[in-house]
């Protein structure tokens, strides 16, 4: 009897020794590089495992999410971030939690990782309302990263058909921006002012090509002093010459002006007052300029960014050598629109009485001025990105 417990003993340990041999033979050739069910999961027990993990994920998911929303209370925003993305490892397509975690980067100023997940989630919800959200939010945040991006790019371009003289007029002005410190901006610039109607024995207006380098700063929230020095084409007076441009600039904007208007959003009328002054020494024409405008505006929001826009404009410009075409006072009135697309260009059309300051005899304020009536269409573009 013994022995035959003893034969069935070592019988069953040979079968759990070639059992073992197999089985691990089988897990390699199962993760072999070639092998077609690398990856892939086929067994009872398996299926059995997956499903215990899948009882304690889901557990501990709600125990996530608390201490998520517990770190959010004590304003631990990093605790609170690193325990969402976390979640999110495993639950990357949930909106809710993508959605907080932007408002949690905006907390930490960390403007970048907040507008990815706001784009993130304005790209997947099919809830209106988050997405309306997110879209508004998504502005915000690409406006906080260009002004503090170490490094920025903008461009302005105005470029319109004046009915009075049968003229285009374009002024494109770009700058290349790196970040000295807060307010504090430096970096190559090039400008230009162009006509289709100016010559040197008509001028209509200054036209030049200015290439150089910069330095900007922000004094306050609403005042900006920039210097540019460089090199200039004076296109009508056939020369080269050194450019030298301090500018003093400051606005504000008195009311709001709502920019998107979500689904449900009531509220589409905005009226608003724009104030701009800019005062300027240009070196190259050895003339100093001033000029002011006010404008007022009632914008009507049609749909996400897109709006129609009717505004009233007054405006003076004066410089110090008088010249006739630099020395005026406008009153205008003007209709806008930009489509439904964030960087595309605003379209106007406007009319103007332009009211000359300057008499035949270089007079300021004396005698008959000139004046004339124009009609304006055309578009501005301001463009500014993080580079």
């Amino acid at each position: 009897m013994r022995n035959r417990y003893s034969y069935i003993s070592r019988y069953l340990l040979l079968c759990a020794i070639i059992f073992l041999v197999n089985s691990k033979a089988d897990s390699q050739s199962l993760f072999r590089k070639n092998s077609p069910l690398k990856n892939s999961e086929f067994s009872l027990s398996n299926c059995v495992s997956a499903s215990v993990k899948d009882t304690i994920h889901y557990a501990n998911n709600d125990e996530m999410l608390n201490k998520g929303y517990s770190y959010i209370n004590s304003r631990q925003y990093n605790e609170a971030i690193s325990v969402f993305k976390a979640y999110l490892d495993n639950n990357p397509g949930d909106i809710k939690i993508n959605l907080q975690l932007g408002y949690l980067y905006s907390q930490i100023r960390s403007y970048e990782n907040a507008y990815n997940r706001f784009t993130y989630v304005a790209e997947n919800s099919n809830d209106p309302d988050i997405v309306d959200k997110s879209r508004t939010s998504m502005w915000y945040m690409r406006d906080l990263m260009i002004r503090n991006a170490k490094s920025s790019f903008d461009m302005y371009f105005y470029n319109m058909y004046d009915s009075y003289y049968h003229n285009y007029v374009s002024n494109l002005l770009l700058h290349l921006n790196f970040k000295a410190a807060n307010g504090i901006y430096y970096g190559p610039y090039a400008e230009t002012y162009l006509d289709s109607k100016s010559s040197s024995e008509n001028i209509i207006n200054d036209r030049f090509f200015d290439v150089g380098g910069f330095a900007k700063f922000q004094i306050t929230d609403y005042m900006n002093f920039e210097v540019r020095m460089g090199y200039v084409r004076e296109i009508d007076f056939k020369k080269n010459s050194l450019s030298f441009k301090p500018i003093l600039s400051a606005g504000t904007r008195i009311g709001k002006a709502g920019f998107y208007k979500d689904r449900r959003s009531t509220q589409t009328e905005n009226f608003y007052f724009d104030i701009y002054g800019v005062g300027l020494y240009d070196y190259k024409f050895r003339n100093l300029f001033a000029m002011f405008q006010l404008k007022e505006n009632l914008r009507y929001l049609t749909g996400g960014y897109s709006y129609l826009e009717f505004y009233l404009k007054q405006e003076g410009s004066f410089d110090s050598q008088r010249k006739d075409y630099n020395n005026y006072a406008d009153l205008g009135a003007g209709i806008a629109f930009k489509p439904n697309l964030v960087s595309f260009p605003v379209l106007f059309v406007e009319a103007v009485s332009r009211n000359y300051l300057i008499d035949e005899n270089g007079n300021f304020l004396n005698g008959d001025f000139r004046s004339i009536f124009q009609v304006r269409g055309g578009f501005l573009i301001y463009f500014n990105t993080k580079l």
